[in-house]
């Protein structure tokens, strides 16, 4: 598919909605569901959005969890290797967040989202050369500009245990 908004109005199309798509016996056909089959339908635009939130979301639980590590790391090369893996999740979330319906949104959660994760990208780049005596404060600096990003995007009442950390 050639991006997020037409795999959710896939499910819109006359083919899925016929069964076409079902899996294994052909007797288990998919449940009809009533949506628009144009990745530009605003309730296909939304769900998109919602998925994309999702997905940062989990960015950026990974990138926390990695950065942590990162910090008890004896090894310089060690910490720089794992300050790299956070920052690979954290430029997708901020990639994530930059496409489809969510690229041109301007509510107050995204923007800010968008803006705690750059910080943290640029604390991670920075991280990566850092001697081992910085890379620790580096990192908790990004992790808190992560977990502010995390903040923006969702109530952490309505999140799992392993997304609160």
């Amino acid at each position: 598919m050639k991006d997020l908004e037409s795999a959710v109005a896939f499910y819109g199309t006359p083919a899925f909605q016929a069964g076409t798509f079902s899996i294994g016996n052909p007797a288990n056909k998919a449940t009809p569901i009533t949506i628009s089959s144009d990745p530009n339908d605003p309730e296909v635009q939304a769900i998109a959005a919602f998925l994309r939130v999702l997905n940062a979301l989990e960015n950026i639980r990974s990138s926390i969890n990695v950065a942590d590590r990162g910090r008890t790391m004896m090894s310089e090369e060690d910490a720089h290797d794992l300050a790299k893996l956070a920052l690979a999740e954290t430029g997708d979330a901020l990639k994530v967040l930059s496409q489809g319906a969510l690229a041109a949104s301007t509510e107050a959660g995204i923007l800010s989202a968008r803006a705690n994760l750059f910080v943290a990208r640029v604390l991670l780049q920075i991280g990566q050369d850092a001697p081992l005596r910085a890379v620790g404060n580096v990192l908790q600096q990004a992790t808190t500009r992560l977990r502010a990003a995390r903040l923006n995007l969702a109530d952490p009442g309505t999140l799992s245990a392993s997304y609160q950390k």
